[in-house]
């Protein structure tokens, strides 16, 4: 999260130099955020096959299921899919202190996803995170 607030404040300052600068430092951060994420999916799949459950075990765990699946999993897909694709390619083709096309096209994708993401995981997450104290198994 801090390596977003210092691109977001790098793009702010108006200087390209700073901001491919503070972009490159923040890719292998995303990457490992990548990774992170399909590995907890992959143990929640795990611990769930482990315990016998399946998805219709009880209307709370669906519930959960349900966000995870159809609110959080996009958006994660998305960023990953504009940060690996569209961001690493415009960092890989600019040059100080011009920005690249890509990289610039990426940065506003990311700024809408973002824009979009915040309101509904801003309920969503909140949700979950209440349905994990409230029933943890």
């Amino acid at each position: 999260m801090s390596g977003q607030w210092a691109a977001f404040r790098a793009r702010a300052a108006h200087d390209p130099s700073l901001e491919l600068a503070v972009r490159r430092r923040l890719q292998p951060r995303l990457v490992a955020e990548h990774v992170a994420f399909v590995a907890l999916l992959v143990t929640g799949a795990l611990l769930m096959q482990a315990h016998g459950w399946s998805i219709t075990r009880a209307r709370w765990l669906t519930f959960k299921l349900g966000l995870v699946v159809f609110l959080v999993v996009p958006f994660e897909a998305m960023h990953a899919f504009i940060c690996h694709g569209w961001i690493a390619t415009g960092l890989r083709r600019s040059q100080a202190p011009a920005l690249a096309r890509e990289l610039e096209r990426g940065i506003g994708v990311e700024e809408m996803l973002r824009t979009l993401a915040i309101p509904l995981l801003g309920v969503g997450v909140p949700l979950l995170v209440w349905l994990s104290v409230q029933r943890p198994f």
